[in-house]
């Protein structure tokens, strides 16, 4: 076989090598990660003085988990409009621990 054009040929080798390579790198970040399913349930979570809904969800929120999305899910389950809690009040909880 002989190249004709030695500027495309390496044109299409490169082109090919970054295809296969960007193809692979796809294909790990799917099949190859080992993610941890992790379960999750809902407990009642009894609010005391000086609580946030910031400090419970560092708590109880998963390591690689933004803190805003824990609050926004604890939010949704309690039907809460406001992050405002109050000393005594029961809420429902994701715990992922």
């Amino acid at each position: 076989m002989k190249i004709v054009n030695k500027r495309k040929f390496i044109q299409a080798l490169l082109i090919s090598i970054l295809l296969i390579l960007i193809i692979s790198f796809c294909l790990f970040r799917v099949f190859g990660s080992n993610r941890e399913e992790v379960e999750a349930t809902q407990i009642k979570y009894t609010v005391c003085r000086g609580d946030t809904l910031w400090n419970i969800a560092q708590e109880y929120k998963q390591d690689n988990q933004d803190i805003r999305d824990y609050i926004y899910e604890v939010k949704k389950i309690n039907n809460m409009t406001d992050s405002c809690l109050y000393e005594g009040q029961v809420i429902n909880i994701i715990n992922y621990k």
